[in-house]
């Protein structure tokens, strides 16, 4: 087989849209206002880098009671994406029956999105691209959830993406948070999977492992000023050179808007 095409995405994790709703004061719904405005800037990094794809992995919305406003601007937003969406669920919008993405037909308002909703795992090869993505739809349900519990092997020379959301542990590293994604299942992944796209962490982390890339993109926008190292999305592209990934600040804020506090 050829080698595959040349494929650019987005990575973006943990926007929680939605986080605050119901909260009184000038500092919520300041926060709110900078979460919209940070993913806004996300969907416009994806257009203007003429990504294939904006990939989420994992917690879009902050809680399965986010008030329908959310949800309209979610989908008035994603309409945006000149790519195609393709969306994980995580710990805080789970796939779980009844949950929102249950409630709400988000394939149906966004022309070609890509939710996962299995719960066992599932790929997803986009139209007109080399490329496979892979992602298990977490469920509240589930108490011993393995984000890449079941990842496939690969099944040709397309680029394969696979998403989780979880907390990585290094090898010999106590495992005693809930979504474990272990240091061994990501280097067994080797020759088999180019990149995983990870969540759950709110500051950036390249967690590479083996020569898989890994990375978490980082929330786009922290729920709170105590991390700092949020504020990002990444640009990944896949070429015969390989998988090369850069971050871009999508923080609305300026640079230095939290130096001495």
């Amino acid at each position: 087989m050829r080698e595959p095409r040349d494929f650019r995405m987005v990575h973006t994790s943990d926007v929680h849209l939605g986080a605050y709703v119901g909260n009184e004061g000038d500092t919520w719904s300041e926060r709110r206002e900078l979460i919209e405005t940070a993913f806004r800037r996300v969907i416009d990094l994806a257009n203007d880098s003429d990504a294939h794809a904006l990939v989420i992995a994992g917690d879009f919305f902050d809680n399965d009671r986010v008030p329908q406003e959310t949800v309209d601007f979610a989908i008035e937003q994603l309409r945006r994406v000149d790519g195609t969406v393709v969306l994980l669920p995580g710990n805080h919008d789970p796939m779980d029956e009844g949950s929102i993405y249950w409630r709400n037909d988000f394939e149906g308002n966004v022309p070609g999105m890509h939710l996962f909703r299995e719960h066992q795992g599932g790929t997803y090869e986009l139209d007109g691209r080399d490329v496979v993505f892979w992602g298990r739809a977490y469920l509240d349900t589930d108490w011993h959830f393995k984000p890449l519990d079941g990842l496939p092997r690969r099944s040709d020379r397309r680029w394969h993406v696979a998403l989780g959301h979880g907390h990585y542990h290094r090898d010999g590293e106590d495992s005693y948070r809930s979504l474990p994604i272990l240091a061994s299942e990501v280097a067994a992944a080797r020759g088999e999977w180019d990149y995983m796209a990870f969540g759950h962490w709110e500051p950036h982390a390249d967690v590479t492992t083996e020569d898989v890339t890994a990375i978490y993109s980082g929330a786009p926008m922290p729920l709170s000023d105590a991390n700092r190292r949020a504020g990002w999305a990444a640009v990944v592209d896949f070429t015969s050179s390989g998988v090369d990934w850069k971050l871009h600040r999508v923080d609305p804020r300026p640079p230095d808007a939290l130096a001495g506090k």
